[in-house]
């Protein structure tokens, strides 16, 4: 990157890299992704914006320390050296627990890897529990993108409206309602399947979904070649 020209502002507690990072969160939780600006983070720390840039140099990289403070989890479960299985599961539920604490989270972290510590210490722990179920280098870290991409996307399926009328105020469970009973009553010689699954693909059993669907990818994982 090009040095900063100028002199830098006198040094600001406010403007500590930890408030920084606690203002970013704070703006992301009331203002979302899109309403997260270096503006309203300067505002929020109480300074001009061209104060902000001394120390973050734009929005992306701002991103990258909000992402990298999002992605560590300070609780994780350790990893169960007794059941490989059982433990990379309550690691992915602790994680999407986490992730949902946060306001548009997956949207995020979605394809950004910006490889701080915070992200790294949570890196670290998945890549234990899998090279400890005996997967090769290679494996274990493809297996890795499959679980994060597969968490994200998962996350970022609950944190999204489900239709606009949901993020103008409707309750979810009311749009579900109407949609089976607009799925069931499709024409069943033209979409015969989706009017027989109208129940179950409006039910609103997420977690049940979750456990699935890591269930299938666990499956897939413990068929790969295993060393030990």
């Amino acid at each position: 990157m090009p040095p900063r020209r100028g002199r830098p502002p006198a040094a600001d507690p406010k403007l500590r890299p930890e408030a920084i990072v606690a203002a970013g969160l704070d703006t992301l939780q009331a203002e979302g992704l899109d309403g997260l600006t270096m503006n309203k983070v300067a505002a929020r720390l109480d300074v001009h914006a061209a104060s902000l840039y001394w120390h973050v140099r734009n929005k992306e990289e701002l991103l990258d320390l909000l992402a990298d403070a999002v992605a560590e989890v300070p609780d994780l479960p350790a990893y169960d050296a007794d059941d490989w299985r059982a433990g990379l599961s309550e690691i992915m539920r602790a994680l999407r627990r986490h992730l949902l604490a946060y306001r548009d989270s997956a949207r995020l972290l979605s394809g950004r890897f910006a490889a701080g510590r915070g992200q790294l210490r949570t890196v670290e722990a998945v890549l234990g529990a899998l090279r400890g179920a005996g997967l090769s280098d290679r494996d274990t870290a493809y297996a890795l993108y499959l679980l994060t991409t597969f968490l994200i996307g998962f996350v970022g399926s609950e944190q999204a409206p489900l239709s606009a009328a949901v993020a103008a105020g409707r309750p979810p469970r009311s749009y579900l309602d109407d949609l089976r009973d607009r799925l069931a009553a499709l024409p069943a010689d033209e979409f015969p399947h989706t009017v027989a699954l109208a129940d179950d693909l409006t039910a609103p059993d997420l977690d049940t979904r979750f456990e699935f669907a890591l269930d299938r990818l666990l499956d897939g994982i413990a068929a790969l070649p295993h060393h030990n």
